[in-house]
Formats: C-alpha cells, sequence, structure tokens
C-alpha cells in the first residue's frame, strides 16, 4: 500500500525516510506536478516553523497577523513572488533524491546539469537609496547599495532606507543600527523617522529600552544619551519595554510621545525628525551646488594644456548630432541624449544596436588617460566598447570593458604581432548597475606602464616587457562607446557598442598622477 503523500513530505523533511520510500517520494513528485507544488509549500512552512520568532520577534506580531482571513495569512506566508523560487527548489531536491537512490523515469523529464545557466541573486533587506554628506564609520554603503544584516555607524549627515516590505526611513546621524530583516531592525543610538505603508504592518524597532511594534503608522525615535523619546506622527504603534520596564506594554496613537526612560508621555515634537520631502529639498539644493562647482572645474579641464578632447555633455541636443569641445568635433551615430549625472545636465545612451561617436585626433603621443564617467546596464557582451581606433595598427590604443567586469586597455603591435593586455580587477557587476562609476586609465609609452583607477583611487598597476612597447602612441579616427566598422565586402560587424550611457568624456596626452585623477573624481562625483 501506498504511503500518503503528507507523510512521505514530512518524512523527507525531517530526514527519516527509508529508502523505498524516498523512491516513492520522488516518483510521485516527477509525475505529478500538483505535488511537486504542495511539497514546496509544506518544504516553506517547515523552515518558517524551525526558524521559529527569532531575533527578539515580539510574540504580539503573531496575534497580530492571526487576526487576519486565512487567504490573507496565506498570501503572507506564501507570497506569490515566492512560489516559483519554492517550486523550482522542490524541482531540484526531486532530482537530487532522484540522483541518489535512482535512474531517471523518463527521458523527457528536463534534469539540471552543471551547464544549467544559474539565475542571478542578490543578499540584503533594504536599499540605500538617498544620502547627503554621509560620513560612516566601518562600512560605507553608497546610495543605491544593498543592505544586508549587519551594523551601520552613520556618523554625520542624512541617510534614506528602504525595506523590501515596504517601510522608509530617513536617519539622521550620529546613529548606529543593524539591519536583521526586510521587517526588523534594531537602533541602539541616533534620530530616524519611519513611514511604514500596509503591506508592512508589524515592522519592529528595537532599542535598548525595548521594542516598537508598528501597528500601520508613521513614527520617530530619538535615543540617545540625554533623550529616550518615542514620537506617533501618524496611525497607532505598541511599545514593549524591557524586562526591567515598570510598563512593558503601551498603546501609543497619533499626537502623543513617550519618554521610553521614564514611561510618561511628552509632547510631541515630530518637526524635529527630518521627513522625506525635506531631504528631497536638502538633496536638490546640494545637487545645485554641486553641479556648479563642477561646470567651473569642467571649464578648466577644456582649458588644460594637456587636454586633447574633452567632451562634457553639458550642452547635447537630440537634434544636433554632434559631440563638440574646444579641440575637435565627433558625429554621433545612433547614441541617444539622455539624463546626466545631474538634472541640469545631459549624457548619451550607447544602448542602442549600431550606437558610436565617430572624431579625429591627430598627433603622435608619449602617453594617454582616458577619463569617462560611465552609468552601465549591463556588460552582456564579451567586449563593451569605451574607446577605440577604428584600427589595431601599431601604436593604436583600444580602451573597453570586459563581459567579467575588468577594464581592458592595450596598444597594437602591428600586423602578426601579439598586443599585450592590462587587465584591471573587476569593477563592475549587476549591483553597479545604477551608479555613475569614474574609470580612469592612464599609459605611458616610454615605460610601458599602464594604470587603472576608479572613482579616484588607482586599482591597478602593469609594466609591459620591452618586446611589447611602441614608441608612440596614435589615435586619428577613433570611436566612443562601440568598435568595428562595415564594408560592402564584410557587412557583419561585432556587437560591441557599450551597453549604458557615457557622461564627461576627456582624453590627455600625459599620464595624469594619482593626486590629479582623485581630483576630478571630487570635482565631478554627483
Amino acid at each position: 500500500m501506498n504511503t500518503p503523500l503528507d507523510e512521505l513530505i514530512h518524512g523527507q523533511l525531517d530526514g527519516t525516510l527509508s529508502q523505498k520510500q524516498t523512491q516513492e517520494l520522488n516518483q510521485a513528485l516527477l509525475e505529478n506536478p500538483e505535488a511537486a507544488g504542495h511539497f514546496a509549500e509544506l518544504s516553506l512552512l517547515h523552515h518558517a516553523l524551525q526558524s521559529g520568532f527569532q531575533s527578539g520577534t515580539l510574540s504580539t506580531r503573531h496575534a497580530l497577523l492571526s487576526k487576519e482571513t486565512p487567504s490573507e495569512s496565506t498570501s503572507r506566508r506564501i507570497h506569490p513572488a515566492t512560489l516559483p523560487w519554492t517550486l523550482a527548489a522542490a524541482a531540484i531536491i526531486a532530482t537530487l533524491i532522484l540522483a541518489t537512490h535512482l535512474r531517471p523515469v523518463s527521458t523527457s523529464t528536463p534534469i539540471p546539469t552543471a551547464n544549467t545557466a544559474l539565475e542571478k541573486h542578490n543578499t540584503g533587506f533594504a536599499i540605500l537609496t538617498h544620502t547627503l554628506n554621509p560620513a560612516w564609520t566601518g562600512v560605507a554603503p553608497a546610495s543605491g547599495d544593498l543592505l544586508p544584516q549587519g551594523l551601520l555607524q552613520l556618523e554625520s549627515g542624512l541617510a534614506q532606507i528602504e525595506f523590501f516590505s515596504g517601510v522608509s526611513l530617513v536617519v539622521e546621524g550620529s546613529a548606529a543600527l543593524e539591519i536583521i530583516s526586510s521587517d526588523e531592525m534594531r537602533l541602539l543610538h541616533g534620530k530616524l523617522r519611519a513611514h511604514v505603508p500596509p503591506p508592512a504592518i508589524g515592522f519592529q524597532i528595537h532599542t535598548p529600552q525595548g521594542t516598537v511594534l508598528d501597528l500601520g503608522t508613521e513614527f520617530a525615535l530619538d535615543i540617545s544619551d540625554t533623550k529616550n523619546e518615542l514620537h506617533v506622527i501618524d496611525g497607532e504603534v505598541e511599545w514593549h519595554g524591557s524586562n526591567h520596564s515598570a510598563h512593558p506594554s503601551t498603546l501609543l496613537t497619533e499626537g502623543q510621545a513617550l519618554d521610553l526612560s521614564s514611561q510618561t508621555n511628552t509632547p510631541i515634537q515630530a518637526s524635529r525628525f527630518t521627513t522625506s520631502s525635506q531631504l528631497a529639498q536638502h538633496l536638490t539644493t546640494h545637487q545645485n551646488r554641486r553641479f556648479t562647482d563642477w561646470q567651473k572645474h569642467s571649464a578648466s579641464i577644456a582649458s588644460h594644456p594637456h587636454t586633447i578632447a574633452h567632451f562634457s555633455m553639458a550642452q547635447l541636443d537630440p537634434w544636433k548630432r554632434e559631440l563638440s569641445s574646444a579641440q575637435t568635433t565627433g558625429t554621433i551615430i545612433g547614441a541617444k541624449v539622455v539624463p546626466g549625472r545631474w538634472p541640469q545636465k545631459k549624457a548619451l545612451d550607447f544602448s542602442p544596436n549600431g550606437s558610436r561617436v565617430r572624431l579625429h585626433i591627430p598627433g603622435q603621443h608619449q602617453a594617454l588617460t582616458y577619463s569617462a564617467w560611465a552609468k552601465i546596464d549591463s556588460l552582456d557582451r564579451q567586449f563593451n566598447a569605451l574607446f577605440l581606433t577604428d584600427n589595431y595598427g601599431l601604436g593604436e590604443p583600444h580602451w573597453q570593458l570586459l563581459a567579467d567586469g575588468r577594464l581592458f586597455f592595450s596598444v597594437g603591435l602591428g600586423k602578426g604581432k601579439k598586443h599585450h593586455i592590462f587587465h584591471s580587477p573587476p569593477i563592475w557587476d549587476h549591483s553597479h548597475s545604477e551608479k555613475w562609476l569614474h574609470l580612469v586609465t592612464t599609459y605611458h609609452a616610454p615605460t610601458r606602464t599602464c594604470t587603472h583607477y576608479l572613482n579616484g583611487q588607482q586599482i591597478s598597476q602593469e609594466k609591459a616587457p620591452p618586446e611589447k612597447g611602441v614608441s608612440a602612441l596614435i589615435i586619428h579616427n577613433a570611436q566612443i562607446g562601440n568598435w568595428g566598422l562595415p564594408t560592402r565586402e564584410e557587412p557583419d560587424f561585432a556587437v560591441r557598442n557599450l551597453n549604458g550611457r557615457l557622461d564627461e568624456f576627456t582624453i590627455y596626452n600625459t599620464a595624469l598622477n594619482p593626486s590629479e585623477i582623485h581630483t576630478l573624481y571630487l570635482h565631478g562625483k554627483p
């Protein structure tokens, strides 16, 4: 007699199945998609029960969630967005069981192999969406970074954090906070203002004095040596004091505040806490000031005695297909005019197929520095062009990015001779797709030395062997953001256009030193 499916599944999750029962379960999962889905649901539930309410999670929250209807409770436990992952996990588990105990029962059953493409994964519970003049101690995240479990110490400035649950915080330094999960954190000290939408009801913030349990609200906390206050700006929260508190549980509603040390009500002072709209106003003022400073510095770059091309991209016109500088003019093909590092300026997006800027830079040079601000959507091709000469003859340099995120620089040595490649460490992955990066590469021909920089910092330096050197560097006809010109005889060309945008592109006929490159970054960062 066959063992009931639920009994087999629970036995597998508990590790008590015999080999015969394992074979029976595997057969059921392979033959019945509904059984696989049921296995996935029970696996998720098993994991939740096994994890329990950890990290100081309150039993009150469980009581709150238990008031939901069965359908609401189920949707909170197994969110539709997570179900495909769970089903995939069930399929993989079934395959692993099969690999251990059985031969495949059907050649039509898809079985993952070592060559199966793996889906990209991230780690984190929240996103650092905006910062204003931040000074961090220890880990220093940047705007756009995912925030995993761990401590963040903001010594000064403002930071906006958006949890995946929907909670949005504005944190004011000096503050120390610990990310625990998408719906739980700890504030050790500092000021914050939290907005909690309905899908995130039950969000918890632990403090040294106790825990705030949100019931759908906007509230603020001020934890310091002189103040320990909870302010309810809208909605309501539950305050749960520590075990030593005389009043361990208090319900606060709109307009109420609590002194967490004395457990007494205090007048609300919500204006002391920065709102998201106020942060936006501060950021706008900051960006305007940064843009004005950049304009002055950009003018000094254009007049630098070693600048041989400087495209600020400040005045791009979608219908005027020219990229102008004081030294030379480029012709825009395909690339779109898009927003740049600041709202007041533009950039060029090279994602459209075939996009490029064609230009000519005469002369021979003993050294070169390439500087570009780039916002990359993906590196989905083997070679992703930054700046390349039309051909690859003696002394002609190529600057690009590889699919694995490394900067790539090389100089042509003439027909039949193999060039030397200067690689940087990887500087890009998919987590950087929303960030402006300052990329710089210098090459000094007499010493055959190439140096790569990222965001003002040197990341690699290499010297080519003597036989790989050239007496001079030559650009002449070249392309920004692409390479390869089709001909009548050979109409095909490799897809190498950069999938992303460039903002401010400069070439110097000298190898700038680390201090000069750091200055470029400081004046140019948004």
